[in-house]
């Protein structure tokens, strides 16, 4: 049996944003689990009218116990067949652990981690290779896609030295802190309790329980430990480094 896409542990974290969004009577159970979890896209369910999310909604909405909330979706964890990465399953060009999201004019850099030794991908010695990986895909961009004027993203991933160091110091000059968000779908807050094992960052999930249990309902941006940074800047920007890639842009893999 394939290792289910969230551990226990996981789904417990999210689900108590959930029990006190329910505490403080901003909304019902479904409505919680629908706006402030990734679970979801981690369960790979689709759309949110996918009927089995649906039905897993209804089900969550009739427990009133956070236990059976989370044996329920570990129920439909272990039974769901091995999700697709997101990138992998959407098409979009890849180089090791780079992705780029291309809609128009703009585009967003997305991060997976794919390695498959013991060390994160983020340690020091891969750095040069993170980069390189950047810059292979920002130059696919760039030839594929004449009309990119700009690259965007929002994550916590932004909040740390190691990631903020593959980028240009312009892009990173642009950014701000997400404040005012009321969804929380992807992995752009929650991706910060999980290490590049997938396992659960205690330090960082208690002290996200410790925010959550005193949170009186307002802006659910607060309660994460590391912030958001949301960074854009036009194409140019990334010169340098499309003219790197264009050395290594062979390397992308396209589903």
């Amino acid at each position: 049996m394939s290792k289910p896409p969230v551990s226990a542990d996981y789904v417990s974290l999210q689900l108590a944003l959930v029990d006190r969004f329910v505490e403080l009577g901003i909304g019902s159970y479904a409505s919680g689990v629908d706006q402030l979890t990734n679970l979801r896209r981690r369960l790979g369910l689709g759309a949110p009218s996918d009927p089995s999310w649906v039905r897993l909604l209804e089900q969550l909405d009739a427990y009133d116990d956070h236990a059976s909330c989370v044996n329920a979706v570990m129920e439909v964890a272990v039974t769901t067949p091995s999700v697709e990465p997101e990138h992998i399953a959407r098409g979009w060009p890849t180089s090791g652990a780079f992705s780029l999201d291309v809609r128009g004019a703009a585009a967003q850099t997305h991060f997976f981690s794919m390695d498959t030794d013991t060390t994160s991908p983020l340690a020091r010695p891969k750095l040069p290779q993170r980069r390189r990986e950047l810059a292979s895909v920002i130059a696919h961009a760039r030839r594929e896609h004449p009309d990119l004027r700009l690259i965007t993203r929002g994550s916590w991933l932004y909040s740390t030295t190691s990631y903020a160091s593959l980028f240009p110091p312009e892009h990173l000059r642009t950014a701000t802190v997400r404040r005012g968000r009321n969804t929380f779908q992807g992995m752009s807050h929650w991706g910060q309790f999980l290490d590049h094992r997938g396992a659960l960052r205690t330090d960082l999930a208690n002290d996200f329980r410790s925010r959550v249990a005193t949170w009186s309902g307002d802006d659910p941006c607060l309660l994460f430990p590391i912030a958001t940074l949301e960074v854009s800047s036009p194409i140019e920007t990334f010169d340098p480094c499309a003219d790197r890639g264009a050395e290594v842009g062979s390397d992308i893999f396209r589903p």
